[in-house]
């Protein structure tokens, strides 16, 4: 085979040569693309894993917001301890001073003045205390102050009571409209009728609720009506926004009464926790009026269309006296006084006995734990100013203001998500609701939770 070139390849003609061009071409693309897109995941993994980081911060913080509000409470405790032992009536609630106490925690210097010269706690437990970059905020809210909901599964006295007051909340003329609308169903709900729904809810029997002297009967089965049906709990609460499963209770009703400001957690006028009696020292003036109406020997001296003047009557007893009662009948005798400008509303004394108190033992901490993206030095404030901070900043860059999402997503109740976070460019931010009951002994040990939920 001679000629042969036997084991030499061929070489390509220009054909061939364009093709091999044409493919590497294609291959460097590929590749290429195959990088940018590596690129570009590896800056997600690592922004994801930077925001993660930041969120961890953020979550400490919010957990040192919650330890300086038990502290706050403990201090609290003691203060009220020295009181009781001088036998002085009253007690003291640290709810109003409670944003100068953190502001005081700012400054390591005063911490460990205070911690060692007040409570006794050496400085260096708490070393590392609140130095995360970040910032956290706390907001107490005394939840004896509010309308206990749950009175409805302890009987029928206490029934009898939670009725007369909730009747009172929601009498005003102004709320009529509120109770004139259709709801999806079709259906109008009466005052009446939701005073009876929801402490029918919480009941522990299968028998509607009706007011004293009426007879009952057997609860009905609207809630299995529904096109997705569940059961009257007939147990008590176990959050507040599981009174959203209630029949009648919308969002009307919700922005009303339960939560009427959701940058001000002291505005909510409802609870599922405390002790059943109404603290008067730190209750909203519209809890205080159905109080007082509730209360009243003669019924007749509250009307719904002129609810402005028991208003009117607490603010002018409170600017004369400072709004501080060091008992149940302090208050009473305050209220029947009344003032030279108002004139006062006899209440029946043994009932506010029974009913009221001027102490706390159960407490809500809002907390916020924020960590910016770009990291600044630690500080500290009120949980109150600071989602009114975000509010301006959102209306300023024309973003949709976020609402509070603190009972958002309970998991028994009506679900839901986290509420946008305007400033979530800059900050990760972590809100925690923590419920604590400082009822002896657990006073002195920063009191025993009771809920804790990360919203």
């Amino acid at each position: 085979m001679s000629g042969g070139r036997s084991g030499v390849p061929p070489v390509p003609g220009r054909g061939q040569r364009g093709v091999i061009l044409v493919v590497v071409l294609a291959v460097v693309a590929v590749i290429n693309f195959l990088v940018l897109d590596l690129n570009a995941n590896m800056f997600v993994v690592q922004k994801t894993t930077h925001v993660a980081d930041r969120r961890t911060v953020a979550f400490y913080n919010a957990r040192s917001a919650v330890q300086l509000g038990r502290l706050a409470l403990v201090l609290q405790g003691m203060i009220n301890g020295q009181l009781a032992s001088q036998k002085q009536r009253g007690g003291f609630d640290i709810s109003p001073y409670s944003s100068l106490l953190f502001d005081f925690f700012a400054n390591e210097s005063n911490r460990s003045t205070l911690l060692e010269g007040i409570a006794g706690i050496p400085s260096e437990m708490v070393r590392g205390f609140a130095l995360f970059d970040g910032n956290f905020a706390v907001e107490l809210v005394d939840e004896d102050g509010r309308i206990n909901l749950n009175l409805a599964a302890q009987g029928d006295e206490s029934q009898q009571f939670l009725d007369r007051v909730l009747s009172w909340l929601i009498a005003p003329e102004s709320y009529d409209e509120l109770f004139s609308r259709e709801a999806a169903d079709g259906k109008i709900t009466t005052r009446e009728q939701l005073v009876a729904a929801i402490i029918d809810w919480a009941d522990t029997n299968d028998q509607m609720y009706q007011r004293a002297g009426a007879s009952r009967g057997a609860e009905d089965n609207e809630y299995e009506s529904l096109p997705e049906p569940y059961r009257r709990k007939d147990c008590p609460y176990d959050s507040i926004e599981e009174l959203r499963l209630v029949r009648g209770v919308g969002e009307d009703f919700w922005s009303a009464f339960v939560d009427p400001d959701p940058f001000d957690p002291n505005q909510r006028t409802l609870t599922v926790w405390g002790q059943g009696k109404i603290n008067v020292n730190s209750a909203p003036p519209r809890v205080l009026a159905a109080v007082i109406c509730a209360l009243a020997l003669d019924q007749t001296a509250c009307d719904p269309r002129n609810f402005e003047r028991v208003l009117l009557l607490i603010d002018s007893i409170n600017e004369l006296g400072g709004g501080r009662y060091g008992s149940p009948g302090h208050f009473v005798r305050a209220v029947s006084m009344g003032t030279e400008d108002v004139p006062g509303i006899p209440i029946d004394g043994s009932l506010a006995d029974k009913w009221l108190t001027t102490t706390g033992r159960v407490f809500s901490l809002y907390v916020e734990g924020r960590a910016p993206i770009g990291g600044r030095p630690a500080g500290m404030g009120s949980a109150v100013d600071a989602r009114k901070r975000e509010q301006q900043e959102a209306e300023e860059r024309g973003l949709p203001v976020a609402g509070s999402g603190r009972e958002a997503d309970a998991g028994s109740a009506a679900g839901g998500g986290t509420a946008a976070n305007p400033a979530q460019d800059r900050d990760v931010v972590v809100r925690i609701h923590v419920v604590i009951d400082t009822t002896p002994p657990w006073d002195a040990q920063g009191g025993r939770f009771l809920y804790w939920r990360e919203l």
